[in-house]
């Protein structure tokens, strides 16, 4: 790696919420270590029960984070896009990955191996405090996921999913998102998610077709979601 491509990753890493308080030559630093990963759509970054070898930063793309049943089932629990990270826990815990991750999209990641993480978090207490920071608000975020999957129903979890992706979406009321992703998001069979849609797109509340879900009729599925919570 020549100086100007070490510059550029040091202004990535910079650029990264956890990083973005480490001065710069902790930072210059870990940028000998990195390496660059381009990865095309549906790339295994690891498999759940590897051990934590590395620290994954999204410069571009997304990843799921899938969790996999003993029976085979898959439910994504999580999504990095750019300017997340993922990985971390095993290594600061020392324990085999809870999770796979997979590219959903084409995806450029930087891979940061497990001792020069773990360095620079010795040597920089801003580092550690945004990580706790942003573990925090995971494990608030996990917890809402958690309750939706215990106490909704299929139609509560699929509602809630379509208007959460619509929120955070800048294209209101259009998404990409497979009838089986939606599936893995929820924890339930592809065929529940599709009879649910095709009630719904029946009613005129959606629009679905080869991989993209268009809301016509919020209001009616804001009602669902507001019944399925009492």
């Amino acid at each position: 790696m020549d100086d100007r491509e070490q510059n550029g990753l040091v202004q990535s890493l910079r650029g990264m919420r956890i990083f973005k308080d480490c001065d710069q030559a902790a930072l210059q630093n870990l940028a000998r270590s990195c390496r660059l990963r381009h990865l095309p759509k549906g790339s295994m970054v690891f498999f759940q029960s590897d051990p934590g070898e590395a620290f994954y930063l999204v410069l571009s793309g997304s990843v799921a984070i899938l969790l996999t049943s003993p029976d085979g089932r898959e439910l994504i629990i999580n999504e990095a896009r750019s300017g997340d990270f993922f990985g971390e826990l095993s290594i600061v815990t020392s324990q085999p990955h809870s999770a796979s991750a997979i590219t959903r999209e084409k995806s450029e990641l930087i891979m940061i191996p497990a001792i020069p993480f773990l360095h620079l978090l010795e040597c920089q207490p801003g580092a550690v405090r945004n990580l706790l920071e942003i573990t925090a608000e995971r494990l608030y975020a996990s917890s809402s996921r958690e309750s939706a999957l215990a106490f909704l129903d299929a139609a509560g979890r699929v509602v809630r999913l379509l208007l959460q992706l619509d929120q955070e979406n800048a294209e209101k009321g259009y998404m990409v998102l497979s009838q089986e992703e939606l599936a893995q998001r929820t924890g339930l069979s592809r065929q529940t998610v599709a009879k649910i849609l095709g009630r719904w797109r029946r009613a005129g509340w959606l629009l679905t077709g080869r991989g993209r879900i268009m809301l016509m009729n919020r209001e009616a599925l804001q009602a669902v979601a507001e019944q399925s919570n009492l």
